[in-house]
């Protein structure tokens, strides 16, 4: 561990919890994975199979059901923004949201990056050419967008300030980020300790709370408009899975029901520990 300094605020108050999986921040209360990963380390990690029965069970089996959730944020982002005429994204996948935006705004100039090329080809193969495997801090910022997108992003990024600098470099004057993550702080996170679902360094890296969140924004030129924590449509299959079979060594019982679980069964559950948050650029 070469730098316990928190990345967030700066703190150099942290300690390492959970058996030396995190360290974290006694003020912002922030965690982090204090891993050194270089951009092909996670291009390998991004590979096909993350979606695939590793971190996901099977991502585009579920494109509905995380359809049904795009679906719902952008109901709440074109409240604020009636007329959305240029978007990116950061962390695009398979291109569903992009398909989702546009029955929404049709009109919208949309490009989405992410690191996996398996997806990104996906994408363009069945949305068009609007997708892009290059690493979004090093595209130039010269087109300003209305919006920027992130949804369950920022956890994996090893430097999200830089992201974050880089999107209100990339958004026009008083234009949106919107993003979705973990909240580390949750009740939820703090009952289950290092047993929290979404603690797996190193695909997740950094791990946000509120207070955390709102200051990384501040500091990056956002002003935090709404934190909500709303409910999100899972398949059973991947509630299953993420509760028997990931990280884990599942007995042929589980096996066998998950097998046996409809793959288009959904319903809505909340457990009050992802976090939708919605900033405004703010002037210079």
């Amino acid at each position: 561990m070469e730098n316990t300094d928190c990345p967030i605020c700066q703190s150099s108050v942290t300690k390492s919890i959970y058996n030396d999986t995190l360290l974290q921040c006694n003020h912002c209360k922030h965690g982090w994975a204090n891993l050194q990963l270089d951009h092909a380390f996670l291009q390998a990690l991004y590979a096909e199979n993350y979606f695939k029965g590793e971190e996901y069970a099977d991502y585009l089996a579920d494109k509905d059901i995380l359809q049904l959730n795009f679906k719902k944020r952008i109901k709440t982002i074109s409240k604020q923004i009636p007329y959305l005429n240029s978007a990116l994204e950061i962390g695009c996948a398979y291109g569903f949201f992009y398909q989702t935006l546009q029955n929404r705004f049709p009109n919208v100039k949309y490009i989405g990056y992410d690191i996996s090329a398996d997806a990104i080809a996906y994408a363009n193969q069945h949305f068009g050419p609007f997708f892009s495997a290059a690493n979004f801090l090093d595209i130039p910022s010269e087109t300003k967008q209305d919006a920027i997108f992130m949804w369950d992003v920022i956890e994996h990024l090893a430097d999200p300030a830089a992201f974050i600098k880089k999107a209100h470099e990339s958004c026009k004057p008083a234009g949106m980020l919107y993003l979705t993550t973990g909240d580390f702080g949750a009740a939820l996170s703090r009952l289950q300790g290092k047993k929290w679902r979404m603690i797996h360094p190193p695909t997740h890296l950094h791990y946000f709370t509120k207070k955390s969140i709102q200051k990384l924004l501040l500091d990056n030129g956002f002003e935090p408009i709404f934190v909500k924590y709303p409910p999100v449509y899972r398949s059973l299959g991947l509630i299953y899975f993420a509760l028997f079979i990931l990280n884990k060594k599942p007995s042929r019982f589980h096996q066998w029901i998950y097998r046996h679980i409809p793959r288009g069964a959904a319903i809505p559950f909340n457990t009050f520990d992802i976090f939708f948050v919605g900033a405004k650029k703010m002037q210079s």
